[in-house]
């Protein structure tokens, strides 16, 4: 079975008015996320009337009024709020302390860099061995999503290919105009892909007298 609906830390924010039919704009918490395979990651948000807003775009939200609106086309303006489609309908949610209000850049569809903190981190897994796998959880080039506090007062949620981190304790950022190539190592690799010298020597914790 699916896990599809996974808690989040809750995030203080409003709602758009365009999302909800009321003449103004919403404030209330987003609580939970929804994974649908090749759909936009959706939402769960409790509003200041009572009333719970399901299955809501990235692009619903921003957490200052005076947002960027960044597109009059709601398609245009969640593709630069969310880079790619859910690759499972499993997901799990991690707060990573090492990255935790850490200030990160993401490089938008639009070409532009766009400047953040970091809250936390949506990631896909396959479930059940039963099940076929449909989506790419269970390939290396598997994409999480960083959910990001934009300065912009939108929210973001990109993959790691489209970021640029800062940590004054170690990290020169590179070059926003001379972003670097790099290739991440893909090979599947495995620790039993050995002979067995090593298990059948006098070292090895049992043996078959």
């Amino acid at each position: 079975m699916a896990t599809l609906n996974a808690n989040l830390p809750y995030v203080d924010c409003y709602i758009r008015k365009e999302y909800t039919g009321h003449t103004d704009h919403l404030s209330g918490y987003i609580f939970g996320a929804k994974s649908w395979l090749n759909r936009p990651m959706h939402f769960h948000f409790l509003s200041s009337i009572g009333a719970i807003f399901w299955n809501m775009p990235i692009s619903a939200f921003m957490h200052d009024l005076d947002f960027d609106v960044l597109s009059d086309v709601e398609q245009t303006r969640l593709s630069l709020l969310q880079t790619w489609d859910c690759q499972s309908n499993h997901i799990a949610v991690t707060v990573f302390a090492f990255l935790q209000n850490r200030r990160v850049d993401v490089h938008c569809r639009d070409d532009v860099w766009r400047s953040g903190i970091y809250q936390f981190t949506i990631d896909d897994y396959d479930g059940d061995l039963n099940e076929t796998p449909l989506g790419y959880a269970n390939h290396q080039d598997s994409k999480c999503y960083q959910f990001i506090k934009l300065d912009d007062g939108n929210f973001g949620i990109h993959p790691n290919n489209l970021l640029r981190w800062h940590n004054p304790d170690f990290i020169v950022p590179y070059d926003q105009n001379n972003k670097p190539r790099l290739r991440i190592y893909s090979e599947e690799m495995s620790s039993e892909d050995i002979d067995r010298t090593y298990g059948n020597s006098p070292y090895y914790f049992y043996r078959a007298d």
